[in-house]
């Protein structure tokens, strides 16, 4: 960093930012380049939207994502419309770019990054005026535009395999009591793995009543959140943090420092890291699918089975949408999905509490008959039934005062 200067002053001249030397430590990008936009109005561009996205705090991946759509259309834009000026891009370009996006042989995911980084670029260029009123009005993707994604198949482990990672002669194989911790987190808790990670080392908090909740940074949402937990799952954070302490007797700001390269403690554990002991760690217990072959998992796999799980015993949408710290029902839903035996048993259900026909006053045989209404004379609404609450360690009130 002295070698090569440090600050938005040092680095934003470069046509490669070391992100680093912005104070940014992000787990897979360290720098983003700017080198491959050959022309000059689209690159300046480029470096005040990166600069401000990392400014209002998005993540170092997600302007990465936008550079590299940026870094494609100037290759574009070399082919098609060399020496252009922002003038020349408006519908017709654009047209031009979706057609040679689509047979660019990448996957629909793939294409909607790069559309709707361009449209956000392209958005945010005139909201802030970095093209000087050059841009064209018409230089903007409808939403016609966009790749259709079709509805992805559930990303949630299979029961059986969640038997095997959740079993205790399973989790006792784990050689890091680090990377024990962190597995239960994300099994029982949900949370992404770059939160898991980053969790504070002063996590648990309880509620009124003493039930304990776990508190951390949903980066993604940005806003602190809170889950509920057992009393097991506490008493292993507070192992964890004595573990800490023993090493680092001043205490760390983060609950999994990273062991190596880490002299004041204040530096996490990477998910990288932490992927690639996880598939050690299921190739040492030997994890296997239904047809015999090993699995392969992921920590985000993790947080559509607690989603799953849930809606499968009968754990309200809305209570799962908190768990998970999600802002919307329709992102719940793409977590939570009921099994095909969720569904029947709700199917039959009705059948199994149908009352059978039986005789009426004057001795013959017929079908009950529903009383009417007090004035209508039409049916009266059916009696709510009576539900019992399935009863979970995280069934929680939504909002309750919190004592650290």
């Amino acid at each position: 960093m002295l070698a090569f200067g440090s600050g938005w002053e040092t680095e934003y001249p470069r046509d490669k930012w070391r992100l680093r030397n912005l104070g940014i430590h992000a787990d897979k990008t360290a720098t983003t380049d700017f080198g491959p936009v050959g022309q000059p109005w689209l690159s300046g561009m480029a470096r005040r939207w990166c600069r401000w996205q990392l400014s209002a705090g998005l993540s170092a991946s997600h302007a990465a994502t936008g550079i590299r759509a940026v870094r494609r259309f100037s290759a574009f834009l070399a082919g098609n419309a060399a020496g252009g000026s922002p003038a020349s891009v408006g519908r017709p370009l654009l047209e031009r770019y979706l057609a040679d996006l689509s047979s660019s042989g990448l996957s629909p995911a793939s294409r909607l990054q790069h559309v709707s980084a361009l449209n956000g670029l392209f958005r945010d260029a005139r909201r802030h005026n970095w093209d000087n009123g050059t841009l064209p009005a018409d230089a903007v993707f409808y939403p016609e535009d966009f790749p259709k994604i079709g509805q992805r198949l559930p990303r949630a482990a299979a029961g059986h395999i969640m038997t095997q990672v959740e079993a205790a002669a399973s989790l006792d194989r784990w050689t890091s009591p680090s990377y024990r911790l962190i597995t239960l987190i994300l099994v029982r808790c949900g949370l992404r793995i770059t939160d898991a990670c980053k969790i504070p080392a002063d996590c648990v908090v309880t509620d009124a009543d003493g039930a304990p909740y776990l508190r951390y940074y949903n980066h993604k949402m940005r806003r602190e959140a809170l889950v509920p937990i057992d009393e097991e799952l506490a008493g292993q954070i507070i192992l964890q943090r004595q573990r800490t302490a023993e090493r680092w007797p001043g205490g760390t700001p983060v609950l999994f420092p990273r062991p190596q390269a880490n002299l004041p403690g204040t530096r996490p554990i990477g998910g990288g890291t932490y992927r690639n002991a996880l598939y050690a760690w299921l190739e040492t217990c030997d994890v296997r699918d239904e047809y015999g072959d090993p699995v392969h998992l992921t920590p985000h796999q993790w947080r559509h089975s607690l989603g799953t799980r849930l809606i499968n015993r009968d754990v309200p949408q809305h209570v799962i949408q908190k768990i998970l710290d999600h802002d919307s029902p329709a992102m719940t839903a793409h977590y939570a999905r009921l099994s095909d035996k969720t569904v029947r048993e709700h199917w039959e259900r009705p059948a199994r509490s149908t009352p059978k026909a039986s005789p009426s006053r004057s001795g013959q045989t017929g079908h009950s008959v529903t009383r009417p209404g007090p004035s209508t004379g039409c049916p009266g609404p059916p009696r709510r039934s009576r539900t019992a609450t399935a009863s979970f360690p995280w069934s929680a009130p939504a909002r309750m005062p919190i004592r650290a």
